[in-house]
């Protein structure tokens, strides 16, 4: 991995895959569809909240979670979300609304995962239509030895904290995988880029997952076997599967699908960090380029890849340390440092004081 003088780590902290072949949803300007809002207000109001209140806090009505064509601003929409997790007193709302979700409130989207041949097909699917119903995501469908990893994030590093969203997202999924294939399926683990509440939380998170879950992880990720993965469970209808993609394709917005250089760049670099080493030509192979038009395009929007790693670490960086991050170890591996010392030197080059400086000054 690149660090901030140019020099290349082959250090891969935490769980580290590389992927032979990704699928990448591309980082936009942030929104959700109502629709999806939605799923989080009526387990609201199931749980007996004030869902008029909440609309009311965020400039909200309840015309925008009914109509299938508006759309809520993303940082909004997730601040909602930890509201009403904060006002019930559940610290795991998110993933319980999760739990409930069908295939049908994702519209086209949880139809084709549905309809898909197989778990890895489904997913190859989520990753690429994603932003056609919540631009702002980054995503990757990666693998590594016998491991397909499925990673999720928000673009925008300011949108903090944002727990419910990362756990509904992954709870999610999992839930349209086993309506989909086997009532019973779960993951082998499940990353999340959070810190738990408390060691009571993070118990009951990994009883809802059933497996193992890796807090304070650089993204957040369901892993699972690929081989199982890839079973073929049904036949697809071809027409219907192609109907469908078209649909969803054009429901991406257009700066998605004419994404900049280094907006395309920056979401690998997102995604990957702390998983494996990043590198031009990794990036390249990623982008179907060469090394040296991956440096031009760079260059004529006026950054490198040098660039867009240490401004992304930076910001990542400061949003954690200043949300009160527990450990800086664990931030560390987060950003892709071989250890806690390569990042404090980092950031003593960046704003002239220690990591735990900031960290404590915000406590």
């Amino acid at each position: 991995m690149a660090d901030d003088d140019g020099r290349v780590d082959a250090h891969a902290a935490g769980c580290a895959y590389a992927p032979a072949r990704v699928r990448t949803g591309v980082l936009a300007h942030g929104w959700v569809r109502g629709s999806i809002a939605r799923i989080a207000a009526d387990e609201f109001v199931r749980c007996g909240g004030n869902i008029d209140r909440v609309l009311k806090e965020y400039g909200l009505t309840r015309r925008v979670l009914t109509n299938p064509h508006a759309s809520v601003p993303l940082a909004r929409y997730v601040a909602m979300f930890e509201t009403m997790a904060r006002e019930l007193g559940d610290p795991l709302f998110g993933a319980k609304v999760g739990l409930r979700t069908r295939p049908a409130d994702l519209g086209a989207a949880g139809t084709i995962m549905a309809r898909s041949r197989s778990i890895a097909a489904a997913l190859d699917r989520l990753t690429r239509f994603v932003t056609s119903y919540q631009p702002g995501t980054q995503s990757l469908l990666g693998e590594s030895d016998d491991l397909l990893v499925w990673t999720y994030r928000l673009g925008d590093a300011d949108i903090w904290p944002r727990a419910q969203d990362a756990e509904f997202t992954l709870s999610a999924a999992m839930q349209l995988i086993r309506h989909a294939f086997r009532h019973d399926w779960r993951p082998e683990l499940v990353q999340l880029e959070h810190a738990p509440a408390s060691r009571e939380v993070a118990t009951r998170v990994e009883r809802l997952f059933g497996c193992p879950v890796q807090f304070e992880a650089p993204s957040n990720g369901l892993m699972l076997y690929a081989e199982e993965a890839r079973v073929r469970v049904r036949s697809e209808d071809a027409e219907l599967i192609a109907a469908l993609e078209g649909f969803l394709a054009e429901a991406i917005p257009e700066d998605v699908r004419t994404a900049s250089w280094s907006s395309r760049v920056l979401t690998l670099v997102a995604t990957y960090l702390g998983q494996q080493p990043i590198t031009l030509d990794g990036l390249a192979a990623d982008l179907s380029t060469t090394r040296r038009s991956l440096q031009r395009h760079l260059a004529a929007e006026g950054t490198s890849l040098r660039e867009l790693l240490r401004n992304h670490r930076h910001e990542i960086a400061q949003r954690r340390l200043q949300a009160g991050v527990p450990h800086l170890g664990s931030l560390a591996e987060a950003l892709g440092y071989a250890d806690g010392s390569v990042f404090w030197r980092a950031h003593r080059n960046w704003t002239g004081t220690s990591p735990s400086a900031v960290r404590n000054s915000n406590r």
